[in-house]
C-alpha cells in the first residue's frame, strides 16, 4: 500500500516514485477521465479524494491533488492512503503561516516547497503537490 502524508509533503520529502508513474496509477485508481491535454486518475482514501494529472504528450505527472471528499464512499481504495497527520485540512490561513514561516503567500494559496495549499474562506481545502521532474 502506498501512503502519502501531509507532513512528508510539506517537509520536502519526495513521495514514492511509483506514484508519479502513469501505469502504476492506472492500476490503482478508482476513476479516470481525460481532457484534451491530460489524463486524470482518481483514488478515494477515507475522507479524501486523490487526483493525479498526467500530461498526454509524455505521461509525466503534472500534479497530485488532495481534497476532502464529501461523498461517503463504502469502498475505499486499498492500494493508496492519504494521511493528514498534521491536520492541515480545515486549518485557518494564519495558523498555517505561523507553522510554516518559510511559505510564500499568494491571493488564494500558500506555497511550501513543492506543495501548494489552497484556501476557501481562509480555511485549507485542497493541497497540490508538484513532483520535480
Amino acid at each position: 500500500m502506498y501512503r502519502i502524508k501531509t507532513s512528508e509533503l510539506l517537509s520536502g520529502k519526495v513521495i514514492a516514485e511509483e506514484l508519479t508513474n502513469i501505469e502504476v496509477i492506472k492500476n490503482i485508481s478508482d476513476n479516470s477521465c481525460e481532457t484534451k491535454r491530460h489524463y486524470l486518475l482518481v483514488a478515494y482514501s477515507l475522507e479524501y479524494k486523490i487526483e493525479f494529472s498526467f500530461d498526454k504528450a509524455n505521461n509525466v505527472c503534472q500534479y497530485i491533488m488532495v481534497e476532502e471528499n464529501e461523498i461517503n464512499r463504502e469502498n475505499q481504495n486499498i492500494n493508496i492512503k492519504f494521511i493528514d497527520d498534521i491536520s492541515i485540512f480545515g486549518q485557518h490561513i494564519n495558523k498555517v503561516r505561523e507553522k510554516f514561516q518559510d511559505c510564500i503567500s499568494f491571493d488564494n494559496y500558500l506555497r511550501i516547497g513543492d506543495t501548494e495549499l489552497y484556501f476557501e474562506d481562509e480555511i485549507v481545502d485542497s493541497l497540490y503537490y508538484f513532483p520535480t521532474v
